[in-house]
């Protein structure tokens, strides 16, 4: 029975290429229809950046998404969210851990994907660049066409695919999820229960908003850098509050916030976007992501999704998932070659030599 069938009709919008009503063919899904879409999606299991929740607010980045179906218009069977910089001819399109099938345990067809090469080259895009968690979808894709395996758009990142993520299974029963952990979990869990932690979790923006003064101390003081403004994150939450898919957890000692996580979830996993913790309370973190995990496995996340762990912490989050999970590289379609040459020879050293000076104003506006 189809994922889809208990949405008899999705709105859909014309590709712009006259097929046959037989046949498949991809179709841009009109706006209105994109909350409709979350709550779809959430029943596959497509990758959280896939979602119009997480993709809409990235419009005030200067990036544009088109949001694609392919299948029959009332029964969809494949679904992709294009990130979209630049005018035609010099379109570049980004795809994050996409395409994605709306059935479970089906693979894309190979039709689908020649044809969505050919939807980019008619809408003039110069390349896209595509992340997938699956390998064989990235190598189905590389066998149609002129495939570079690299990164042509490395400004913009799946970070997920710089370092490898931290990812825990969860069980039904607290026991058997906190035996799959390093024993030091549960003495850090001791001991934060008795200096008097409080766990909280809200779903608003506002929320966030309140704890954001907590987040840009943590990130000045490890020397990382908030990769969206606050007001992208807040967007995100207000998405996310519909589908019950976003929270705002923290924790408190004496009414007063001294961590916080942002966590974002989809038909799977939940994903922990953000964490900060005050510098000496850095041992409330155990007790933070351990209520944050138990409370979005009761929301439907089966895992949990710290992230990528570069540095020192790899050693924080292997206490709860020793063996990391590595996806493979980007691989970026070349759909005009002509164009991608300029890209390659011309635009992409300047590019390249720019992006410091790019993300230190990035850091200063956003941050």
């Amino acid at each position: 029975m189809s994922l889809v069938a208990h949405v008899p009709k999705i709105d859909v919008r014309s590709s712009g290429n006259a097929v046959a009503p037989a046949r498949a063919a991809w179709c841009e899904i009109f706006p209105e229809a994109l909350p409709r879409w979350d709550d779809l999606l959430l029943g596959t299991d497509s990758w959280l950046y896939q979602y119009p929740l997480w993709n809409e607010p990235h419009r005030a980045l200067g990036l544009r998404p088109r949001y694609l179906a392919w299948g029959p218009p009332t029964r969809p069977l494949a679904y992709v969210c294009i990130l979209t910089l630049g005018f035609r001819p010099a379109k570049i399109g980004l795809v994050f851990r996409g395409p994605t099938s709306l059935q479970l345990g089906a693979a894309i067809p190979k039709a689908a994907l020649t044809q969505l090469l050919d939807w980019a080259r008619v809408k003039g895009y110069t390349f896209i660049r595509f992340t997938h968690s699956d390998p064989e979808v990235l190598a189905n894709l590389a066998e149609l066409g002129n495939a570079r395996q690299m990164d042509a758009f490395p400004y913009f990142l799946d970070y997920p695919t710089v370092s490898p993520d931290f990812v825990v299974a969860q069980h039904e029963d607290d026991e058997v999820t906190l035996d799959s952990f390093d024993r030091e979990v549960r003495r850090k869990l001791r001991r934060a229960s008795e200096a008097g932690y409080e766990f909280r979790g809200q779903d608003s923006p506002e929320a966030l908003a309140c704890l954001w003064p907590l987040y840009r101390e943590c990130s000045r003081r490890k020397g990382f850098r908030l990769e969206r403004s606050l007001s992208i994150y807040m967007e995100t939450l207000r998405r996310a509050q519909p589908h019950n898919c976003g929270r705002i957890y923290s924790v408190y000692l004496n009414d007063v916030p001294v961590g916080s996580a942002l966590v974002l979830r989809d038909g799977v996993s939940a994903h922990c976007v953000l964490a900060a913790f005050a510098r000496e309370h850095r041992q409330s973190a155990v007790f933070l992501h351990w209520k944050a995990m138990r409370d979005m496995y009761r929301l439907g996340a089966r895992n949990y999704n710290f992230g990528p762990g570069p540095g020192t912490l790899a050693r924080f989050k292997r206490q709860f998932a020793p063996p990391c999970t590595v996806y493979p590289r980007p691989v970026t379609m070349v759909l005009n070659e002509p164009w991608f040459q300029v890209w390659e020879k011309v635009l992409f050293p300047v590019a390249k030599f720019l992006r410091p000076a790019l993300v230190e104003v990035f850091s200063h506006v956003w941050g």
